[in-house]
């Protein structure tokens, strides 16, 4: 069955209509398989929530005091306090955008301070992009004559840090760094230029504390500072701190999907967003000491999958096969073949636990901030790192007793495996192509249409993974070339989409130029800190054609937005200048058509309207920065929506 909610123009599956939409085969098979055996996921817990509640769903409530909760409809158009739906919706969405800096904002200080550790001589990793450590000096200025790299690595982190912390009104350095000078304009001429990401949030947070800000429109200005801080202060940041520590990644090809696990292996699966940890325990993994124990424990060897964000990063880097995103973890458990689940922050859902406990799989926490009652806790903290060496092999031996205690007649691994390329660096998405200049060619000609950028995570509102599947497919179809990270990159991973093969369900000039370069029509660009890649494609080709950012072929797509985090991405490339296409509708009311007062006929309809809505998908925005939003939750419209999009802006260049 499906779960109508008329109020939202929308509807959301039944368990039945996500096991039969679900585009992975594997998912299918270990959905029935967990419900079989009475375990319980999110699809469980999902369905016991139903019907959700409308005014959540809308935006219309709010919690942000104790005189509440309050909720905005018929019988109250205000809060207690006397707020507004504008004011209501607006707050609920700008502390969304709070909690999702902080959340990468965690991240980006845990890259910095483990620069700065390495350059201290307290934690053992090689620096291994030198060429990023020299850029990054070159853009803030640091002198560099007769310096040591480590010394310098250091400096750039200390940049990266006050990027992150200052107070006072300073210009933000990656921000002066690498932002188009046309932009910068913009933002200065609107006043949304940021201080640190650190300043915003408290900002964002008092602004929004009862008895602060009651001006809507202030706080859309304040969410377009905070997408900025969180661009530069985070995404920009933590993608090239980690670029620094273990260098620019290159396009490599491996397997992805369940069936990378093996019955007769050690099965450790490393999820999560910051990669610190994780490389360390591959380290570990590949010492000669602990493929003896293996061999003792009398497994025939280890292997290592990706999870989420830090499954991307290992991807990227080495070429370790991915498995699943955030709404996957529970599956891979339930394959009851996973002895460790080694996960270090974000997105590692409490359920994650409980599957765990059924199946004897070993869930070892690696970060403070994202502890797990019941799993072992081995802490990373760059700031105390003297034990690092150790911590990290006692992680793989808790992997290595796991297996030997493995319980095989719970095992079952569907055989899905996707070939896959990952490891698209902006570097390498322009040498690949040939450079700046023949991509830009490529748009200007038509061979590619246009690119889109599809994120995000997974989202139990639509079919799992059903959404990312379907668009990309449509788009690849029209010409349009794809970057994407995150839980997205997982969903077009293991459906094959990123592999140089996929080439061949591309439509027009982009089949072709995708087999003469061996190159997929779908690219992984990494965690979803790495969105900072596919912008930083965007504003150089657009420089590169010499044309605006916001009049460029480009659009930013997420199709099942589900973490804070995901505000920050959309807002983020819509400062930029580029439209948003988001899937299910996200919390803000959607004007409903009704008849028109005193008209019977359907033929003329009020197409109904409220601020916020109107803001954000009419002129409000696009005239502020030159973008807008766009919401479909089905993702054939959705895909028609992205090719008009590009039609039109192609047409305002005059591009054929």
């Amino acid at each position: 069955m499906k779960y109508n909610y008329p109020l939202l123009n929308a509807e959301m599956p039944g368990r039945e209509d996500v096991i039969k939409l679900t585009p992975n085969p594997a998912s299918k098979e270990l959905f029935k398989r967990l419900e079989q055996k009475n375990v319980e996921t999110w699809l469980d817990r999902y369905e016991a929530q139903q019907p959700q509640c409308g005014f959540g769903l809308r935006g219309l409530c709010c919690r942000n005091c104790q005189w509440g909760p309050c909720r905005i409809g018929p019988k109250a158009s205000k809060g207690i306090c006397g707020k507004d739906l504008n004011l209501m919706v607006m707050g609920n969405l700008v502390r969304a955008l709070a909690a999702g800096l902080a959340a990468h904002g965690r991240h980006a200080h845990e890259v910095y301070m483990t620069i700065i550790a390495v350059a201290k001589g307290k934690a053992d990793y090689p620096l291994l992009g030198e060429e990023k450590i020299w850029e990054l000096a070159e853009k803030f200025g640091i002198e560099t004559k007769d310096k040591a790299l480590d010394q310098t690595a250091k400096e750039v982190a200390e940049y990266l840090l006050e990027d992150l912390g200052r107070m006072t009104a300073e210009p933000m350095y990656m921000l002066e760094a690498y932002a188009p000078k046309e932009r910068k304009e913009v933002w200065q001429k609107l006043g949304v230029l940021p201080r640190s990401g650190s300043y915003e949030v408290m900002e964002t947070l008092h602004m929004t504390t009862l008895g602060g800000c009651s001006d809507w429109t202030a706080l859309a200005s304040q969410e377009l500072r905070m997408a900025l801080a969180y661009c530069y202060s985070t995404l920009y940041g933590s993608s090239m701190a980690t670029e620094m520590l273990f260098g620019i990644p290159q396009p490599k090809v491996t397997e992805v999907n369940y069936g990378i696990l093996k019955e007769d292996h050690v099965n450790i699966l490393l999820h999560g967003h910051s990669p610190m940890m994780a490389e360390k325990v591959l380290e570990k993994i590949n010492s000669p000491e602990t493929q003896q124990q293996v061999k003792d424990y009398g497994a025939k060897g280890i292997v290592v999958g990706g999870m989420c964000c830090t499954g991307d990063e290992l991807l990227c880097r080495h070429g370790i096969p991915s498995v699943t995103n955030i709404m996957g973890q529970e599956l891979a458990i339930g394959t009851g073949a996973v002895d460790a689940v080694v996960v270090d922050m974000q997105c590692v859902i409490p359920g994650l636990k409980t599957a765990a406990d059924c199946f004897g799989t070993e869930v070892i926490t690696t970060c403070d901030s994202n502890r797990i009652p019941g799993a072992k806790h081995i802490p990373f903290d760059p700031e105390d790192c003297e034990t690092l060496e150790e911590d990290a092999m006692r992680v793989v031996q808790l992997a290595l007793e796991a297996f030997k205690r493995r319980d095989r007649s719970h095992i079952y691994i569907p055989q899905e495996r996707s070939r896959a390329m990952g490891g698209w660096s902006y570097e390498a998405v322009v040498n690949g192509f040939g450079g700046l200049d023949k991509i830009a060619q490529y748009l200007k000609d038509g061979t590619i249409k246009g690119i889109a950028t599809v994120v995000g995570c997974n989202n139990p509102k639509v079919p799992y993974e059903y959404n990312h599947v379907t668009i990309v497919k449509k788009l690849i179809e029209s010409g349009i070339l794809v970057t994407t990270t995150g839980c997205c990159s997982h969903a077009l991973l293991n459906a094959g989409l990123c592999a140089p093969e996929a080439a061949e369900q591309a439509g027009g000039g982009l089949k072709d130029v995708c087999q003469e370069l061996d190159i997929p029509p779908v690219l992984a660009v990494g965690g979803c800190v790495d969105n900072a890649r596919s912008l930083r494609l965007f504003i150089d080709l657009a420089d590169e054609a010499g044309k605006l950012i916001k009049d460029m072929p480009f659009i930013f797509i997420g199709p099942e937005p589900g973490n804070e985090k995901t505000v920050g991405q959309g807002v983020t490339f819509l400062a930029h200048g580029v439209s948003n296409l988001v899937g299910f509708p996200a919390p803000i009311p959607v004007p409903l058509p009704k008849a028109k007062d005193g008209i019977q006929s359907n033929d003329e309809m009020d197409r109904g309207s409220n601020d916020v809505a109107d803001f954000f998908a009419g002129d409000g925005l696009y005239e502020k920065v030159g973008a807008r939003v766009y919401t479909e939750p089905y993702p054939k419209l959705a895909a028609q929506t992205v090719r008009m999009h590009i039609k039109r802006k192609r047409l305002g260049l005059g591009w054929k």
